[in-house]
């Protein structure tokens, strides 16, 4: 699950890097799927992306990044 915000670089990034993995996912944006007290008593944070894989907690996009990169050298 991919909690976005629309116009949101970041978001774009990190929905990109898991599109490239083959990752899919389902999104929810700010405003419209979920509010802003939503994605803090869920995540912790209040920045967008926030990312859950597999029900797991991964966080934004710097976060995705390392677990990508660390996953494949796992897979490899």
């Amino acid at each position: 699950t991919v909690f976005s915000r629309e116009g949101c670089e970041f978001c774009v990034r990190t929905k990109g890097m898991l599109r490239d993995a083959g990752i899919e996912f389902e999104e929810l944006v700010l405003n419209r799927d979920y509010s802003e007290s939503t994605i803090r008593a869920v995540s912790g944070e209040a920045t967008v992306p926030q990312v859950f894989i597999n029900g797991e907690y991964i966080g934004g996009s710097d976060a995705v990044e390392a677990y990508l990169a660390e996953n494949d050298k796992v897979a490899a």
